[in-house]
């Protein structure tokens, strides 16, 4: 039987720990009015997010950071239809070598991450967990069990630095520009190679989002970035873009449930 509920009675963080500790293996499914998402289990591992708002293929994402261009992927993707038929789209790009096995594991673990966090500000919505379910085949990108333990430490610390950065930081559409005058405090500033890359690519054109796709950084380190430049002095933010599919703004602090709530599901979830 699946077990269902709400994000207000039980958050994610509270959920991923007791998959961990569970050694369970399943899909969660979370929904809300205007997005929804799948993350799957195997022994207490995650192997798969999607958040169907911002779903993006392995293919596009690689293109997207320049990492591949688009018709090497167009070429591993014919291969998947002969030669290379059954095997997951990132196996044929190492293996025709465009893009370094490392490298390619970096950068799902990177997509899958990113997805989970974004999940992390979600203070409301529907979750159902089924026991059992296994990821399709066609959707894994590569096999690469993910411990959830540093993932639940992290998005906790995001939600926690969000209530600081979002006093400057409305949402990741704001457009950043570099200031007229920079303030003394600019003065002998060392930057990090991936303070370098955001940048680099500050134009007063580009929205927060525009950068973090380009740079291929996740939204909350671009944002991050940012805010210690605009109190540096180097940059301000001038406009917003209006915003694309809803529920990417910035995050505002989870409200923790009751505790015997949790311990009802606590007891469901050891159950299943």
């Amino acid at each position: 039987m699946a077990l269902v509920g709400n994000l207000r009675d039980f958050n994610l963080a509270d959920f991923l720990y007791l998959v961990d500790r569970g050694y369970k293996t399943g899909r969660l499914t979370l929904k809300r009015a205007d997005d929804a998402a799948t993350l799957y289990f195997e022994k207490g591992k995650l192997v798969y997010a999607t958040q169907y708002s911002r779903e993006e293929r392995l293919g596009e994402m690689l293109v997207r950071v320049g990492r591949v261009t688009a018709e090497q992927r167009d070429h591993a993707l014919q291969l998947q239809q002969g030669p290379y038929a059954g095997k997951p789209l990132g196996a044929v790009l190492v293996e025709v070598g465009y893009v370094s096995d490392e490298e390619l594991r970096r950068h799902v673990r990177t997509q899958i991450e990113e997805t989970v966090y974004r999940l992390f500000t979600w203070s409301d919505g529907e979750f159902r967990f089924d026991a059992g379910a296994l990821v399709a085949p066609e959707d894994v990108m590569i096999v690469l069990p993910l411990g959830v333990e540093n993932i639940i430490m992290e998005g906790v610390r995001r939600i926690d630095e969000w209530s600081r950065i979002r006093d400057r930081i409305s949402s990741t559409d704001v457009i950043v520009k570099f200031v007229d005058q920079p303030s003394e405090r600019a003065k002998g500033v060392n930057l990090t190679p991936d303070e370098w890359r955001v940048f680099a690519r500050i134009n007063g054109k580009d929205s927060l989002r525009s950068i973090s796709e380009r740079t291929g950084l996740g939204e909350f380190e671009v944002c991050r970035i940012i805010y210690g430049f605009i109190s540096a002095g180097l940059v301000e933010l001038v406009k917003e873009k209006p915003s694309p599919p809803p529920g990417v703004s910035a995050p505002v602090p989870v409200e923790r449930p009751k505790r015997s709530l949790i311990n009802r599901i606590i007891e469901r979830i050891r159950g299943l």
